[in-house]
């Protein structure tokens, strides 16, 4: 089975979810939120567009996935504290 490719930075996940990949899992390690994307291989050729700042997005699109994965977050950090 396909690991999928992990990332904690935020903006990067909501890049990569904005571009059409799947985010499979949130795995929490030592108090960091990492995102789990599939494919992995397409995954990585977007992370290589990003930063050589050459990704295209709708920004639209891509600000409303930034704040449903902030969500995320801290429901998560919630539902550990709660």
């Amino acid at each position: 089975m396909e690991s999928g490719y992990r990332t904690k930075t935020l903006n990067l996940a909501s890049y990569l979810y904005a571009a059409g990949l799947k985010l499979t899992d949130t795995v929490r390690v030592n108090g960091e939120i990492f995102f789990v994307f599939t494919p992995k291989d397409k995954a990585e050729e977007l992370v290589d567009k990003y930063f050589s700042n050459t990704a295209v997005c709708n920004p639209k699109e891509l600000f409303a996935i930034l704040n449903d994965l902030r969500d995320l977050i801290f429901s998560q950090g919630r539902s550990r504290n709660g």
